[in-house]
């Protein structure tokens, strides 16, 4: 995929980007100053103690320490994998197929995935009959899955060490998922049949998101269904990188303080 940069174009849109950076900031900041104050035990000791039973040693993104150069850096790192992983052919370009791709893309978690998929999603739930959850359920328990397993590292006293691979895994789970869900109108994606094996031609048969979203009438919407799931992807991505930084200031602050 060719990629052109003029410099002319980019300033035309470059107040528009600030504006944007700015809007994201305060609103960033009025959702962490929404948080510290909901958990403030005083104030609000139920929020508190819901919380503090989910993460009860703040090591979820939510507490992690943000600078607002931080902040900024994870709206141009969040901008950035947008721009790399998320076709601008929407229509035409077989997404997720190309380079870039390969690493939310991959065959270590694109077989764990499927297995998941296929055996906690769609075995299990297809049972009760062949309804919209039935073809849902399959991505669903797909990205379920690792959300719980990173709930519960949260318990785990350093389960800090494990975000930065439970959120990579989470968000594979939705750029999966937002590569299908974007092809469920034109099927032009090869699918992977339930035997794990075998592949149905592009458009012999219908995926699962073409069921789910004609159930709800939304099939025409079904880029733009792709297209938020893919960006769902490149935000918990970003935040996947930034926890090993995390992980790393907290553990360098854990060593000064026992020096003292």
């Amino acid at each position: 995929m060719a990629i052109t940069w003029n410099f002319f174009s980019f300033l035309a849109k470059l107040p528009k980007i600030i504006v944007f950076l700015v809007i994201i900031y305060i609103l960033i900041k009025v959702i962490k100053a929404f948080i510290r104050d909901c958990f403030s035990y005083n104030e609000n000791p139920f929020l508190k103690r819901a919380y503090n039973f989910f993460d009860p040693y703040h090591q979820s993104i939510f507490c992690y320490k943000y600078k607002w150069y931080t902040i900024l850096l994870l709206i141009g790192a969040i901008y950035l994998l947008c721009k790399i992983y998320i076709p601008p052919e929407m229509a035409s370009y077989e997404k997720g197929m190309y380079a870039a791709s390969s690493i939310l893309n991959n065959p270590i978690t694109y077989f764990l995935n499927y297995i998941i998929h296929e055996n906690l999603g769609h075995n299990m739930f297809c049972t009760f009959g062949q309804n919209w959850f039935c073809y849902f359920s399959g991505n669903f328990i797909e990205t379920l899955v690792p959300i719980i397993i990173y709930l519960f590292s949260l318990q785990l006293r350093g389960g800090l060490f494990f975000s930065p691979t439970l959120l990579f895994w989470i968000s594979t789970t939705f750029y999966e998922a937002g590569i299908y869900a974007s092809d469920a109108q034109a099927s032009k994606l090869a699918l992977t049949m339930s035997d794990m094996v075998s592949d149905a031609a592009a458009g012999t048969v219908k995926g699962d998101w073409y069921y789910t979203l004609t159930h709800f009438h939304i099939l025409e919407k079904a880029e733009t269904v792709g297209l938020i799931l893919e960006i769902i992807a490149c935000i918990i991505f970003a935040f996947a990188i930034y926890s090993v930084i995390e992980y790393f200031r907290r553990l360098t602050q854990a060593g000064i303080e026992e020096q003292y």
